[in-house]
């Protein structure tokens, strides 16, 4: 498999790229995304169909940590695939999960650091709160990937890095959750329409339903990792060398 030249892109050209990433490794994001988020994904569905967090409070708070500590092995696991495939490797998912559980310490400490900053900031005011969400969109891919002093030093590093970039990040924002909306809305019609004619297919629909959403999380991880080594290009001439350094691993040879 030949290697893909890392070069500046623009934001359509990250979505873009993000998309073929996903159909050509559909198996290998689903089959993440099953493995990580399949279980609070089931969880979130008994919950719904149970009478809602109010009958199950615990069952709820447990599905939605589960979901957090689900999206970062789906964010790892999606940056290994991709940076293989960069590298001009086949990714694997049993790859990809080996390298999310080792950096899983690492992705916490990112994640979670991140995520205290901005819901600070948003209580402050909505816009220094996304401000601050779109200065740290990275900071897990910078943990992951570089040999900072500790996970939660990914922050720092985030921020650095979308200087200057974070109307960039801004737009990736606001166009991935357009698509998840218009995503989720029609799919959800269409469950709600054949859940109303056909009473007993509401469980199934819903499952269906919650199946599909899964190929969300590896979506929304590649087009942050694609904008990650956007930015490195960009601000550090970042190149396939040095990814291969820190992975540890060869380019293959076209």
């Amino acid at each position: 498999m030949a290697t893909t030249q890392l070069r500046p892109m623009a934001l359509g050209e990250i979505l873009d790229a993000s998309f073929a990433l996903l159909r050509r490794h559909a198996g290998v994001f689903f089959g993440i995304a099953i493995v990580c988020q399949g279980l609070p994904t089931a969880l979130s569905l008994f919950v719904q169909l149970g009478g809602g967090p109010q009958q199950h409070f615990g069952l709820y708070l447990l599905s939605q940590l589960l979901t957090f500590v689900g999206y970062l092995l789906v964010t790892g696991a999606s940056i290994r695939v991709v940076s293989q495939a960069y590298l001009g490797h086949e990714p694997s998912m049993g790859d990809a999960l080996d390298f999310a559980l080792s950096k899983m310490g690492r992705s916490f400490s990112a994640g979670f650091a991140s995520g205290i900053l901005t819901v600070l900031a948003c209580f402050l005011l909505i816009i220094p709160g996304i401000v601050v969400a779109c200065g740290l969109c990275v900071a897990v891919q910078a943990a992951v990937l570089e040999p900072l002093p500790g996970g939660s030093d990914g922050v720092g590093r985030s921020w650095k890095l979308t200087s200057g970039f974070k109307w960039k990040a801004f737009g990736l924002y606001f166009v991935v959750t357009v698509l998840l909306i218009l995503f989720l809305l029609g799919f959800g019609v269409i469950a709600g329409v054949a859940a109303a004619l056909f009473p007993p297919l509401t469980v199934p629909a819903l499952i269906g339903l919650g199946l599909i959403s899964l190929l969300l999380y590896p979506f929304i991880s590649c087009v942050f990792t694609l904008f990650y080594y956007d930015l490195r290009v960009r601000k550090e001439a970042f190149d396939l060398e040095l990814l291969s350094q820190h992975l540890g691993v060869a380019a293959a040879r076209a």
